[in-house]
């Protein structure tokens, strides 16, 4: 709220409103993994940052041998995830975060809605693993790896 009670108009928060229609200062980040939990979200962006679902097309999901998902093109495959916008100072602590240059941080297509933006990845092109399921991620803590479920995350 502004001073005398009126309102600024945010449309990146009406619940219809395209998430590809948003400001250009921000970035666009196809997340996909812990930067998709409000914990790790508020500790390394100081809020909670608002996510759209999307699906990015032409990628696939693999679970690493040191534990980590990444993801790496592959024709005809899919990866589920969000798209959040951020600052750039949120997208400098999301490259730390991400252990640049461990996960390259890549721009990429994404088309939504008959729309296409221009987004950035965290993905390992030359990673070795396997599979994933799309609903498991990695929690990150000074112990073990935690493999755990995220589902609530996708629905609408």
């Amino acid at each position: 709220m502004m001073s005398g009670g009126a309102s600024v108009k945010k449309p990146w928060l009406k619940p219809r409103a395209s998430p590809l229609a948003l400001p250009r200062k921000l970035a666009a980040v196809f997340c996909y993994g812990t930067l998709l939990l409000p914990r790790y979200q508020r500790r390394l962006f100081g809020r909670n940052v608002a996510a759209s679902p999307v699906v990015l097309r032409g990628w696939r999901l693999r679970m690493g041998y040191d534990g980590y998902r990444f993801i790496q093109p592959a024709p005809h495959q899919s990866v589920h995830g969000s798209l959040l916008w951020l600052t750039p100072e949120q997208l400098k602590a999301a490259d730390n975060w991400e252990d640049v240059p461990y996960y390259q941080r890549e721009s990429v297509c994404l088309r939504s809605r008959n729309k296409a933006i221009q987004v950035w990845v965290y993905a390992r092109r030359q990673g070795k693993g396997r599979p994933c399921p799309e609903l498991l991620f990695t929690t990150h803590n000074s112990g073990r790896l935690v493999l755990r479920s995220y589902r609530h995350l996708f629905q609408s």
